[in-house]
């Protein structure tokens, strides 16, 4: 049964990862944690270094989620997130940040994102597990919305 629920909620073989990151080293260090170790998928990364750049990106391509950074040039704290969630509403958040503060997790949470996650203290287990349950978490709110049975 759970088995054919993953498949429900994960249909593509490989998920499409836009990465916001203007840190070449952080993004580098995330890529490579996506690719390391077991996974039930292939990842397929493709780096933007600003908002604005990854808003365009995202005018032309379609991902399965974002892995957005906090701290990017163009768009300070929680800024990023509110303008990506308004014109991509649809589609799974992942922030990972290099900051910690629990009022900052909290309102990132309450502002569209669907996982928190710090740099430098997450594995690549931990970065595949954050999106495959921010996808399907995403999926099931969709689908609650709609109202479809699940």
């Amino acid at each position: 049964m759970a088995q054919s629920a993953k498949l429900k909620l994960m249909e593509a073989e490989d998920i499409s990862i836009l990465l916001i990151e203007d840190a070449v080293g952080d993004a580098t260090a995330i890529t490579k944690a996506l690719h390391h170790g077991e996974t039930l998928y292939s990842f397929k990364v493709h780096r933007e270094p600003t908002l604005a750049e990854g808003l365009n990106f995202l005018a032309g391509h379609t991902v399965h989620a974002v892995l957005l950074d906090l701290g990017l040039p163009d768009a300070a704290a929680l800024t990023a997130l509110n303008v990506l969630h308004n014109r991509f509403p649809e589609l799974p958040i992942v922030i990972i940040s290099g900051y910690s503060n629990i009022e900052r997790v909290h309102e990132a949470l309450s502002n569209g994102a669907q996982e928190f996650l710090i740099k430098g203290e997450c594995s690549g287990a931990t970065i595949r597990q954050s999106i495959y349950q921010a996808i399907a978490r995403k999926k099931i709110a969709l689908a609650y919305q709609r109202g479809d049975k699940l």
